[in-house]
């Protein structure tokens, strides 16, 4: 269904029944009836837990999905953008990790995801690869999501003091994505909400904006949260360098960004 994303773009969606990324016909097909200029590719496998039970389910989508989408953009001479994930680092260094810094996957699902932007890139010289982390949006499932759906829901969340991000609003990243894929910069790229914040206080921010106790959010240590199948960042900081040196780093202070998406879904009092 057709729709303007205020990036000079319209856009045009497929589900992943109607296009699985790593079927071939199906890629070309769908470019080819959207008559295409830029793909945006955001399927994923993204159960970072159950990916360690199915590791070729992964593969299949993170790594040979964006081949197949770059092979066949490149063939009909297009653009892809193609998103990956702050996972590909291990989490361990204090400073942020910027372009230049070497990938440590600790996980199934942040190898295969490696995994894709290596071979998107090999397939193609006109791919925008874009690393995103703590993503949250309307009726989104991941955490920061979740802490905000809860918290209105009169719940009380327990959210990790320990473990750091940088939450960000998709929107923000579509935005930049749309600025970027007007360009002809090819390559890497940072794209997460300037900060860094632990999950605690980020739903110790949400709840103030919403007016709620403080005590509404238990912050505890990692070792106290349930155990989780695969590792995760400890500290999962990008630095948007190559954004910036493009002079198209827009991206906010997270705290700016969560305001803006509460004030966006008409909760705050």
């Amino acid at each position: 269904m057709p729709t303007n994303d205020g990036g000079g773009f319209e856009v045009e969606t497929r589900s992943r029944a109607q296009c699985d990324v790593a079927d071939a016909n199906a890629v070309v097909r769908a470019i080819t009836e959207a008559e295409a200029d830029v793909v945006f590719n955001a399927a994923a496998y993204t159960n970072v837990d159950r990916a360690e039970d199915e590791p070729d389910a992964a593969y299949q989508a993170n790594a040979v999905g964006p081949e197949t989408l770059a092979r066949a953009t490149a063939a009909l001479g297009i653009k892809l953008v193609h998103y990956s994930t702050d996972f590909v680092f291990d989490g361990e260094q204090e400073r942020p990790y910027d372009e230049f810094d070497a990938p440590s996957p600790q996980s199934i699902y942040a190898r295969s995801k490696l995994a894709g932007e290596r071979l998107a890139a090999a397939a193609s010289r006109r791919v925008f690869v874009v690393r995103v982390g703590c993503l949250y949006g309307r009726d989104g499932r991941n955490f920061p999501s979740t802490i905000l759906r809860r918290l209105r829901g009169g719940e009380t969340v327990r959210a990790d003091r320990e473990r750091l991000g940088s939450p960000t609003w998709v929107r923000d990243v579509a935005l930049v994505s749309g600025a970027l894929a007007h360009t002809e910069h090819f390559g890497l790229y940072h794209c997460t909400s300037a900060g860094q914040t632990s999950w605690a206080d980020y739903a110790r921010f949400i709840a103030d904006k919403l007016k709620l106790p403080s005590e509404r959010v238990d912050a505890l240590p990692t070792s106290a949260l349930p155990m989780m199948r695969a590792p995760r960042p400890r500290r999962a900081i990008l630095e948007n360098r190559m954004l910036r040196l493009r002079g198209l780093d827009t991206m906010p202070d997270w705290r700016i960004a969560a305001e803006a998406f509460i004030r966006a879904s008409g909760t705050l009092p």
